[in-house]
């Protein structure tokens, strides 16, 4: 048979197949992804040109190969508006939560890998998600590992829970190293919702203090400007600047929006950069009020991940490589790698923690008894939930103070207004008197 295709592409040794009777054509043809087993059964996954479906099957079948799937995969010219939406949408936290959890389930009730991946693919309501669980279940027909499939989508899979998978896969424990990502996750969750809340009113606040200040500035500061300016009479301080900052905003407005649309995108390259994120860090923990608790939410976090970690059977310089790439604190992921060289270099984990500066003596000790009688795990634990108190009791913190810091800012935002407004009327009054 004379044929039109140039090269199967797939994932195995001799994934590259010519035919028989190798004819180059120019024309551009429709790419077909496609899933075959060998003449051994195992199975592969590619892409094959041909000129239509029934084509491309008949060719994969004569070179040897029983297809099991073949689709049309669309080029980049054919893309709607549905697909970039599915390229740009990301996977939340929530959804991975949900998805680890029915896994676990469908895992521990006996069911095959890649019959619960299906299954749970068909459930995912995010399209994205949706097309990660089918290029997993490709890659794992086609021979590769769970953990091998999912870290090829770092954007979607975090660091630890590769590494979760990657110890329940070796262990055979991989029920158990899903429930505890869901456990490290929902507790994540909780920890941001936390926070969110504590921080919500005064978001609120600020927000309806610019709005207040960008009605009076654009509707009101212009039409007293107008009726001020007929009159002699001396305008006070804080109407002159209002009037100056009202003149600004009409004279170079387009200045004005357009640093406020590039001083965030500098300052978020900025601290992108690693001087910058240092910067960033360093100034966040010195921040009263705020810094302990960005400070207590990261040791938090280090100390819960290690523990589910370490009882997933991830090795202890394993599980201080991972820490310090999720703990998103440059100064404290810097002490975690000094703390993981000591460790390499053969000094105890206690001494290691202790020369970091970063741990309270009474987590130093605690980790110290866990090291000396084999109990780190249980240790750790209550280390964890001594943190979670310091955390819960600084977000307590944060808003007893928040409250009369705002009312003191709100009362001093509406008595600048109330004068801008009410003292030129007051002087005009005394004149007419």
């Amino acid at each position: 048979m004379s044929s039109q295709f140039g090269v199967l592409k797939g994932n195995s040794p001799n994934s590259e197949l010519r035919t028989p009777n190798f004819l180059l054509v120019r024309e551009v043809m429709p790419t077909f992804r496609y899933r075959v087993r060998d003449r051994s059964g195992k199975a592969m996954v590619g892409t094959i040109e041909a000129p239509t479906i029934e084509v491309a099957g008949n060719h994969l079948y004569q070179t040897g190969y029983f297809p099991i799937a073949i689709e049309e995969e669309r080029t980049s010219l054919s893309l709607d508006l549905s697909d970039l939406w599915k390229r740009f949408r990301k996977v939340t936290p929530e959804e991975l939560i949900v998805f680890s959890q029915q896994f676990s389930t469908l895992y521990k009730a006996g069911l095959p890998l890649l019959p619960g991946l299906r299954s749970l693919k068909e459930q995912a309501s995010n399209p994205r998600f949706k097309e990660v669980l089918e290029e997993i279940g490709l890659q794992i027909e086609g021979g590769n590992t769970l953990f091998g499939a999912m870290s090829k989508y770092p954007d979607v899979f975090p660091v630890v829970y590769i590494n979760m998978i990657r110890a329940g896969e070796t262990s055979g424990k991989l029920g158990e190293s899903l429930d505890r990502y869901v456990t490290l996750a929902d507790r994540e969750l909780r920890t941001r919702q936390r926070v969110k809340e504590a921080t919500r009113y005064p978001k609120i606040v600020i927000f309806s203090v610019i709005i207040a200040f960008v009605v009076l500035l654009t509707f009101v500061i212009p039409r007293f400007a107008q009726i001020f300016a007929q009159f002699n009479t001396p305008l006070p301080l804080p109407t002159k600047i209002m009037i100056w900052t009202n003149n600004i905003f009409q004279s170079y407005w387009y200045l004005v929006l357009g640093i406020l649309v590039l001083l965030p995108i500098l300052f978020k390259r900025y601290i992108q950069t690693e001087k910058g994120r240092i910067s960033w860090d360093r100034l966040k923990t010195r921040v009263p009020v705020f810094g302990r608790l960005f400070l207590i939410a990261a040791l938090s976090r280090f100390t819960h991940t290690f523990v589910m970690l370490n009882r997933s059977g991830i090795p202890i310089l394993q599980i201080l490589e991972v820490t310090s790439g999720t703990i998103n604190n440059v100064m404290l992921a810097q002490a975690i790698e000094e703390i993981s060289r000591k460790v390499r270099e053969g000094r105890s984990l206690t001494e290691a923690m202790k020369e970091s500066g970063k741990f309270t003596p009474l987590v130093l000790q605690m980790v110290a008894v866990g090291e000396s009688s084999g109990t780190l795990d249980e240790m750790l634990v209550r280390i964890t939930e001594y943190y979670d108190l310091e955390l819960e009791n600084a977000v307590k913190k944060m808003s007893t103070y928040i409250e009369p810091v705002l009312t003191l800012f709100l009362g001093v935002v509406v008595l600048f207004l109330a004068l801008a407004v009410f003292l030129p009327w007051w002087n005009m009054a005394s004149l007419f008197k």
